[in-house]
């Protein structure tokens, strides 16, 4: 193994120094080939500098880049870009395999994205195409001083399209397959001489998504696909004098769109009366009684396995974005020999979610009653009930069950820089940040609509009611959190000599997180809820008198809380109290604090050359699992210690190369984690865990060769093996390993020291090539891409059915631009193989298979069984696209 290792990092190394090959990622503009490759200017170290010039390990897109070679969406950029991986379905970005592992909104990406140098929660700000973005910056490895918060990862910066000096229109229409219509329009100029402005929006339509619901015919995507989306923006830019500038951007996104979450899921359906954690009888399980499934036309087998994309469900997928809005001011003073910016901003949104939770299009079945009704049971029936002595009516199950999520967020900045501009051999920069957001989510409401029974249940004793459940959920999760972040921060730059330049720098950050979490759980009919055998579900005893009762204050989590060694937080305030509406609270609050830094060394053996070697340490803040009242819901933060050598080299305009290898040790991995429950029923346990130490390390290359004015060759290369440290022993010691965690699908606690973390391929490759034919009338441009990605862990146990397949695909586009630059039209193919590829992928326990289904795997029990929830990136996609200029 430690040969192979050397083996690799030598072809790493050799490929960085002998490689002809190309980054579409930190490439220059594709235009302008003439000329050779072409300079491209970024921010990345809050000054305007040469790419070229920056001792970070960076991508860059201009828009002209992204329109030749069809970057357009997030997804696109991993494609291109060494180390990043997204999950387009849940909005998680991940950069050389750290990232975000969950949605709760009182955790934190370790992604840091930023709109026009301005903190941003979502990754969909970077997510703008090329009429409205000049540029995106993706900034790999932590940066730990000048972009402190959270980006323990990496930064991904968009930078807008600003107003013109001279008046300036476009319009763009694109028509495209599964019903694309989509229409974008911008105009922009001077108002005085002082003052200009731009406004520019979209209105997109996709009439159809990717997914077919075989219950009836209608279409759902897990891209953002089938549906309406708008969005506008406003920008005034004013000179207030020769010194002063200032700019305001305000803009408003919203759409309504059949989201599928997760993407689709393949594997047997579970036809046990009581699914792995379930809180009701199971949908599957109507087709094992005869006679008893509606509709006629009710799936009781898995469609998807024949096809992946096909589903059957009785409820539709929802996804509505509304009240967007966004407002960004900027004002920047050119002092002497030094500039004072001020960069805001504030943003607001409600986003609302609906999912079927099911997964079938089974509506109702009668779940018979088998036992004779003994006297003196539980429930409502007893001796001289119309049950005794004989069995009870049946139940009838309305198994059709949807989820809803809600986040309503609100959140501001405000950041000061001050940095010089001189021409001396010592710059510096310094600047204070501050950073307020307050959330409220509801992350896994759970309803059964159809099942009456749910609005009266009992408590656990059954000796009285509980509080009324109107709205028949069976699980509910609320959180109401607000969270402050402060920080400072300066670094130096000295060339001490004229090639050699160091660079230190410092921060330091406070966070402060607090609020409340609320949680509800019923129970219908689960054999754990009524003291019987697991061999006995309720219904087969109770009939159509099974009860419902609520077990919440039952939950080993809330039970735990109440004892010594219970909640991590002792005290009045971090216990949980029963409220009126059944639902039981606590109040959390933490805060963290940490500095960061960086120090680096750079030479510049000639003008076109430079090589660096940088350490930098990388903090994301703690959190919590907040909306379940875990036993210790805190998560402690991370820290990355990383070392990288890096350099990049231009030969002639013709050859650019940009190459990196880094070394990381991570500490404090927070992963959440679903445990089954102590029971052996009932809802499983969510936690949220820190690992104790990861390794990684890895080798990265970025190139252009462009042999000719006409030909360009790209290519992008990245290895990447990221590791969880520890003791490798079997669980069953005394102590157990501190890497030993429970496997929700085998069931058994698993050693995972040694397995790769999630969202780690280990090798990725994209190749590029685009040539230009000129002519008097204008140019024609042929561009063809190949992209190859590793197979993927997505769960820290790396058995087969937590890893996504590797997979690849080939996209081509021809561009028309008329001489004048007046018009440009695009016809576009984007996975022409029409390949499945994958961003994601999860796994369940299956208690009850289908006859003949192969099992997962063997735990001590014996075989046991799994489905798995897919996150596919788009099949087959063609069109065209039409861009009008007025100048």
């Amino acid at each position: 193994m430690k040969t192979r290792t050397a083996a690799l990092w030598f072809s790493g190394a050799m490929s960085m120094a002998i490689s002809i090959a190309a980054n579409a990622a930190a490439a220059a503009d594709v235009g302008a080939a003439d000329e050779g490759i072409q300079e491209i200017v970024v921010t990345a170290e809050k000054r305007t500098e040469n790419l070229q010039t920056v001792p970070v390990a960076i991508s860059a897109y201009t828009s002209k880049t992204r329109d030749l070679i069809g970057i357009e969406t997030i997804q696109d950029m991993t494609n291109y870009t060494p180390g990043l991986t997204y999950s387009t379905s849940l909005d998680r970005a991940y950069i050389r395999g750290v990232g975000r592992e969950t949605n709760n909104l009182s955790t934190n990406p370790g992604v840091a994205t930023y709109a026009d140098n301005v903190y941003n929660s979502s990754v969909v700000a970077a997510s703008g195409d090329s009429l409205f973005i000049d540029r995106v910056e993706i900034q790999r490895g932590p940066q730990g001083t000048l972009y402190g918060r959270n980006s323990i990862a990496g930064t991904i910066n968009s930078i807008s399209k600003r107003p013109t000096q001279d008046w300036y229109a476009e319009i763009r229409a694109n028509v495209g397959n599964y019903g694309t219509h989509n229409f974008e329009g911008a105009i922009s100029g001077p108002i005085t001489d002082t003052l200009r402005f731009r406004f520019a929006g979209y209105r997109n339509a996709t009439r159809d998504g990717y997914f077919t619901n075989l219950s009836n015919g209608k279409t759902e995507s897990s891209q953002l696909g089938e549906g309406n989306y708008f969005y506008w923006e406003g920008q005034l830019e004013w000179d207030i004098n020769p010194d002063t500038n200032f700019w305001l951007k305000v803009g408003q996104l919203g759409y309504n769109t059949a989201y599928r979450v997760p993407a689709n899921v393949i594997g047997t359906y579970d036809y046990a009366p009581y699914p792995t954690s379930a809180l009701a009888p199971g949908p599957a399980f109507g087709c094992t009684v005869p006679g008893g499934v509606q509709p006629a036309n009710a799936y009781c087998t898995n469609p998807a396995n024949s096809n992946v994309w096909n589903f059957s469900a009785s409820d539709p997928n929802n996804a509505i974005l509304s009240r967007t809005y966004v407002i960004t001011p900027q004002l920047t003073w050119h002092g002497p020999g030094m500039d004072l910016k001020y960069l805001g901003a504030y943003t607001t949104y409600y986003y609302n979610l609906w999912n079927d939770y099911d997964n079938t299009n089974i509506t109702s079945y009668n779940f018979p009653a088998t036992i004779v009704y003994p006297p003196g049971a539980l429930g409502p029936g007893t001796a001289g009930s119309p049950c005794y002595p004989t069995v009870c009516p049946p139940l009838t199950v309305f198994p059709s069950a949807t989820s809803n999520y809600i986040e309503t967020k609100h959140y501001y900045s405000n950041e000061l820089d001050l940095s010089s501009h001189t021409d001396n051999p010592l710059q510096w920069i310094v600047g204070l940040f501050q950073y307020h957001e307050q959330n409220y989510q509801t992350p896994g409401n759970v309803f059964l609509p159809g099942q009456a029974q749910l609005e009266t249940p009992a408590n656990i004793n059954f000796t009285a009611l509980a509080a009324p459940n109107p709205d028949r959920s069976i699980y509910d999760q609320q959180q109401e959190m607000h969270s402050n972040s402060f920080a400072g921060f300066g670094q130096l730059d000295w060339k001490f000599a004229p090639t050699l330049k160091a660079t230190l720098g410092l921060r330091y950050t406070y966070d402060v997180l607090a609020g409340s979490e609320q949680f509800r759980e019923l129970c219908f009919g689960l054999p754990a809820c009524l003291g019987l055998p697991n061999s006995i579900p309720g219904p087969a005893l109770f009939g159509a008198f099974t009860p419902v009762n609520d077990i919440t204050a039952s939950d080993p989590a809330i039970a735990n809380c109440f004892t010594p060694a219970g909640c991590k937080y002792p005290g009045v305030k971090n216990l949980p109290t029963l409220l009126p509406n059944g639902f039981w609270s606590r109040g959390l609050g933490a805060s963290w604090d940490s500095p960061t830094g960086t120090a680096g060394l750079e030479w510049t053996p000639t003008d076109s050359t430079l090589l660096y070697a940088k350490y930098t340490r990388g903090y994301k803040s703690g959190g919590f699992n907040a909306s379940t009242i875990s036993v210790n819901p805190e998560s402690q933060p991370e820290h990355i210690d990383a070392f990288e050598l890096g350099g990049k080299t231009t030969i002639n305009r013709q050859v650019q190369l940009n190459g990196a290898l880094f070394y990381y040790n991570y500490k404090d991995l927070q992963i959440p984690l679903t445990e089954l429950n102590p029971t052996g029923s009932g809802p499983a346990i969510s936690s949220i865990v820190n690992l104790p130490t990861v390794h990684s390390y890895g080798a990265e290359l970025e190139s252009i060769w462009q042999p000719t004015a006409s030909l360009q060759f790209l290519v992008n290369y990245a290895y990447l093996h990221a590791t969880i440290a520890g003791n490798s022993a079997s669980c069953n010691v005394v102590p157990a390993p501190a890497t030993c965690y429970q496997n929700v699908v085998s069931g058994e606690f698993e050693n995972v020291a040694g397995n790769t973390v999630p969202q780690s391929p280990k090798n990725k490759i994209s190749v590029n090539g685009n040539y230009t034919w000129r002519f008097t009338p204008g140019s024609l441009n042929v561009s063809a891409t190949y992209i190859w990605k590793d197979k993927m862990p997505d769960a820290i146990f790396n058995e087969w059915y937590y890893v996504a397949p590797s997979y690849s695909q080939v996209d081509a586009r021809i561009s028309w631009n008329d001489a004048a630059d007046r018009y440009t039209v695009f016809l576009y193919g984007k996975n022409l193989q029409n390949k499945l590829g994958y961003d994601g992928i999860g796994a369940g326990a299956v208690v009850d298979p289908a006859a003949g289904t192969a099992a997962c795997g063997t735990n001590s029990a014996g075989p046991y069984y799994c489905n798995q929830s897919l996150g596919l990136t788009p099949p087959r996609t063609y069109g065209i696209e039409v861009q009008v200029r007025l100048k």
